[in-house]
């Protein structure tokens, strides 16, 4: 396990009511990456991000440093532009996916 990220994949909306289930999906990721393999977050299938998401991100991001690892988010073009726009990409390494089949993983190479 040495050295392998560990991927979270989200699917669907990221609201209010789903924000909390995202972070603690990140809080089991935490829980078992060994550093300095990153945490990576898959938002591909993600089709609706608003600020609850943003604050979960924000907060695993200090987490993660803390742990001495780093999160990494993969998202389609409408999520990482609204990371964009809000800065969020600024702070955390944030990359579009690449068109390709529906069951290939993105990758962060």
């Amino acid at each position: 396990m040495d050295n392998h990220a560990v991927v979270v994949r989200a699917v669907g909306e990221v609201d209010l009511t789903t924000a909390p289930l995202l972070s603690a999906q990140l809080e089991l990721a935490e829980a078992v990456v060994v550093p300095p393999a990153p945490v990576i977050l898959d938002l591909t299938r993600v089709t609706f991000f608003e600020s609850a998401g943003v604050n979960v991100l924000l907060d695993h991001h200090g987490r993660c440093t803390e742990l001495g690892t780093r999160l990494q988010v993969v998202g389609s073009r409408s999520v990482t532009r609204v990371l964009a726009l809000v800065g969020v990409d600024k702070v955390i390494q944030v990359v579009s996916s690449q068109p390709g089949p529906p069951s290939e993983s993105p990758s962060l190479a």
